[in-house]
C-alpha cells in the first residue's frame, strides 16, 4: 500500500505520546509498504528527506519561525492558538503537495491522526477523494468531559464527529475511547480498537541493553537531585494541568508525606509549573517535591524510573497512556487514575497496577501509601504489570492489527485491492 500519513510530530520532533507513538509503530508500517509522512517542521529541520523507507515531508510557514523554534506549551492559551494556526497552515501546504502527486505517488489510503489535522482530512476526502482512516489518540478537545481547553461553542465536538462520519475507519487506543464516542453518537461499526505497545520496547529488548550502567546513571541523577541515600522516590510523568491530576496528587501529598517519612515526589513533565511550585509552597511541602518543569527525553526518562520506588499517575482522563507501560516495563509499581484503561489492570484478582479514584486526593493518598509502606504489594505490582505489557502489549501487534484496519479501508466495492510494495 501507498500511505499518505499525516501527524504533527515525528522524530526528532517528538515531545509527548503521540510522538513517541509515531516513532515506535511507523517502521513496522514501513517495512512492506511506501510511508509518506506529512509532519510540522518547527523550522530546523529540511522541508523534505528520506528517513530509511519514509519518505518525510515538513513544510516550513512563518508561524514555526514566531515559535522561535521551541516547543509550544499547550496549557497557555496564546501558545496553544499559536500551535493550532501552526498545524492548520502545514495541513493546507500538505493538500497541496498530495494534490500534486503523479499517478505513482497518489496514495492508497490517508492516515489522518487526531482532529487537530481536520483541515487535510476534510480537503483530501472531499477534494482528492481519498480514503480517510481517522486515528483519535485524544478526545480530550471536544468529547472528553475533562477538556484542556475551554470550548463553549463546541467546535471541536463537531470537527470531530465531522472526521468520524468521513473516515472510512476510525481507530482508537482502547475500548474505553470507543464507548466513548458511541456514547457520543458515533458509529461504532465504523470503530477499530488498537492497543498500543510500549515506550521501551526496544531498549528493553536490546541484547546490548546494559541494567547496571542504568543503575549507575540513575544514582548519579538521584544524587544531582539532592534526594538523600534510601529517602523513597515518588515518580510522576506528564503534562501538567489539570487533566494528568497533578494538583490532586499535590493535594494528597500532605497525607502522603506524613505517612512516608522522608518521601520525595520528583515531578517530570512540562506545562503549568508555576501552578505546581505556587501548591506546594503554598501546602508546605518543600523539599518534599522535586520539579523541574521541562519535558525529558526518552533516554533521561529511563534513569528517573529506575530510580522510583513507586510511580504515580491519576489521570481524570488518558486515552491511552503510554507512561503506564513505561514504569511497567520498567518494572516499578504503577498507581493509575481512574481515568486509564481497565487494560492495565490485568486480571482483577492478580491486577497489574493500583487504581484510585483521580477525583479524590485522599483516594490517591490511600493508594500511594499502600503501595510505598507494603514491600510484598511492590514486588507483587511490578512482576504483574512488567508481564502485562511483555506480553500483551507490543508495537509488532499494534502495527499488525493497524495495517489490517488500512486494508479493510481500502477494500470498497469496484476498487482493485493495492499492491504491496516489497
Amino acid at each position: 500500500m501507498r500511505i499518505a500519513y499525516i501527524v504533527t510530530q515525528y522524530p526528532p520532533a517528538v515531545s509527548t505520546g503521540l510522538g513517541r507513538y509515531v516513532e515506535r509503530i511507523t517502521p513496522y508500517l514501513a517495512r512492506h509498504h511506501r510511508l509518506a509522512v506529512f509532519t510540522l517542521n518547527d523550522g530546523h529541520q529540511p522541508e523534505h528527506e528520506r528517513d530509511g523507507t519514509v519518505t518525510v515531508h515538513r513544510p516550513r510557514t512563518l508561524l514555526a519561525a514566531a515559535g522561535r523554534g521551541r516547543r509550544l506549551n499547550r496549557t497557555r492559551r496564546h501558545e496553544f492558538l499559536l500551535l493550532t494556526a501552526h498545524v492548520v497552515m502545514s495541513n493546507w501546504r500538505y493538500f497541496r503537495r498530495l494534490r500534486r502527486a503523479t499517478r505513482d505517488e497518489r496514495p492508497d489510503l490517508v492516515a489522518v491522526h487526531d482532529s487537530t489535522n481536520f483541515l487535510s482530512a476534510l480537503l483530501c476526502h472531499h477534494v482528492l477523494r481519498l480514503p480517510i482512516v481517522y486515528h483519535v489518540h485524544t478526545t480530550e478537545y471536544g468529547v472528553a468531559p475533562h477538556r484542556t481547553i475551554v470550548d463553549p461553542l463546541n467546535v471541536f465536538a463537531a470537527v470531530e464527529r465531522w472526521l468520524g462520519r468521513i473516515a472510512r475507519r476510525v481507530v482508537v487506543p482502547t475500548p474505553e475511547v470507543r464507548e466513548q464516542l458511541v456514547a457520543a453518537g458515533w458509529d461504532g461499526t465504523s470503530i477499530d480498537v488498537v492497543c498500543l505497545g510500549g515506550t521501551f520496547e526496544p531498549v528493553l529488548a536490546d541484547p546490548g541493553f546494559d541494567r547496571d550502567k542504568l543503575r549507575a546513571r540513575a544514582a548519579d541523577r538521584r544524587a544531582l537531585l539532592g534526594i538523600p541515600a534510601g529517602a523513597p522516590v515518588l515518580l510522576f510523568v506528564g503534562r501538567l494541568e489539570r487533566q494528568k491530576g497533578i494538583y490532586q496528587l499535590l493535594e494528597a501529598m500532605r497525607e502522603i508525606a506524613r505517612a512516608v517519612p522522608g518521601l520525595r515526589l520528583v515531578v517530570v513533565g512540562e506545562g503549568d509549573i508555576e501552578g505546581v511550585r505556587r501548591i506546594v509552597a503554598d501546602t508546605g511541602l518543600g523539599d518534599h517535591v522535586l520539579a523541574s518543569g521541562e519535558f525529558v527525553e526518552a533516554s533521561e526518562l529511563l534513569e528517573y524510573y529506575e530510580m522510583a520506588d513507586a510511580c504515580v499517575f491519576p489521570s481524570l482522563y488518558e486515552p491511552f497512556g503510554l507512561v503506564a507501560t513505561e514504569a511497567m516495563a520498567m518494572a516499578r509499581p504503577a498507581i493509575l487514575g481512574d481515568g486509564f484503561s481497565q487494560i492495565f489492570l490485568g486480571d482483577p484478582a492478580s491486577p497489574g497496577a493500583q487504581f484510585v479514584r483521580a477525583d479524590d486526593p485522599g483516594d490517591i493518598a490511600a493508594g500511594v501509601i499502600d503501595v510505598l509502606t507494603d514491600p510484598a504489594l511492590r514486588r507483587a505490582l511490578a512482576e504483574r504489570g512488567e508481564r502485562l505489557v511483555r506480553e500483551r502489549l507490543s508495537w509488532s501487534r499494534a502495527a499488525d492489527e493497524t495495517l489490517a484496519v488500512y486494508r479493510a479501508a481500502v477494500r470498497t466495492p469496484g476498487t482493485p485491492t493495492p499492491k504491496e510494495d516489497l
